[in-house]
């Protein structure tokens, strides 16, 4: 298969997936990953990047194919395509020494992937272990979907709650929301469904 038709291959398994969790976010994600231009006329090719959180992604990939051995190795052959990126309002001295070399997050579907996406951003997040990607909040809806197990999610005032691989994490537009890492590193999909244009704020 091509990169592209790999995309495709990778992006029917997660509707599979996902539709299986029974989730109630999961149809208004579907509903918008449905309506957009997945034809390989429309394809776009990204220029690879690489970054330093990349050195967990094999750790990753192997607790991911323990439980979506199909997904992990889609993942895999599509690794060198991958645009890893940072967000440019993140920095050490805002999210603790160390971050910048732990964090990262790509896109499959968006300006900077494989096909350029309608007003909807499709990819992959990473953070190294003991991170601590802090409360912040974007007008997007939102919907992550932890590959990995062992990682810390908060919302709003709540406490932060462990999350296991395959757990459905949904955030309303606006809502405060962070991350944590421990031992174990993460790798993530994540999807903002509609309102991209503007990006997360840090509180």
């Amino acid at each position: 298969m091509t990169p592209h038709e790999t995309v495709l291959h990778l992006l029917s398994i997660v509707r599979d997936a996902l539709t299986a969790t029974g989730d109630k976010a999961v149809p208004d994600v579907l509903a918008r990953l449905s309506e957009q231009n997945l034809d390989l006329a429309h394809a776009q090719t990204p220029v690879p990047t690489t970054l330093p959180v990349l050195t967990h992604l094999d750790q990753c990939l192997t607790e991911t194919r323990h439980w979506k051995r199909d997904l992990a190795e889609a993942i895999e052959t599509l690794r060198p395509h991958f645009r890893w990126l940072q967000s440019k309002a993140y920095n050490d001295a805002l999210l603790g020494t160390g971050f910048v070399e732990n964090y990262g997050w790509t896109e499959i579907i968006g300006p900077q992937g494989f096909f350029n996406g309608d007003d909807f951003l499709l990819g992959l997040l990473m953070l190294g272990p003991h991170q601590h990607y802090r409360d912040h909040f974007h007008p997007a809806p939102e919907l992550y979907w932890p590959l990995t197990s062992q990682t810390l999610w908060r919302k709003g005032d709540g406490s932060f709650e462990t999350k296991a691989a395959g757990d459905v994490i949904w955030h309303e537009p606006m809502m405060l929301h962070a991350t944590k890492t421990e031992e174990q590193p993460l790798l993530a999909l994540w999807c903002w469904t509609k309102d991209t244009a503007t990006p997360a704020r840090l509180v």
